[in-house]
């Protein structure tokens, strides 16, 4: 990926965060950022987020206790849900993923937001 391609994908997937209503003032939201980012890279990370891609996460960040990553994005989602919903990931997929009682996991929304920049939706936003 060149260095325009990697500055691309960041925008978008700050600005699909930022959409959702993640707080980007919230450290799970760096966390969540960089998993979207790894797991663009290599989707065969969702199937091993707690033995390869949090440490991963953590290694990147500098962090001793793996557990942070997680707790931090999982802070991040139910600060979301408390105060907004996800409904807005229905509009970006333009269908009924959630309904306003749903939160999704730490890999629902990882995956979610990658596949929606894999599949170029935010372009037709």
């Amino acid at each position: 990926m060149s260095n325009e391609e990697l500055q691309n994908m960041r925008k978008v997937v700050r600005l699909a965060f930022i959409r959702i209503g993640i707080r980007c003032d919230m450290t799970g939201y760096k966390y969540l950022c960089k998993a979207v980012e790894f797991v663009i890279e290599d989707e065969s990370l969702l199937h091993n987020l707690c033995k390869k891609l949090y440490p991963k996460i953590a290694s990147e960040f500098k962090l001793e206790k793996v557990g942070t990553v997680e707790r931090c994005m999982r802070h991040a989602i139910e600060n979301t849900y408390c105060y907004k919903s996800f409904a807005e990931l229905n509009a970006m997929y333009k269908c009924s993923i959630y309904t306003i009682d749903d939160k999704p996991t730490v890999g629902e929304l990882i995956h979610l937001v990658a596949q929606y920049y894999l599949l170029g939706l935010y372009k037709e936003a």
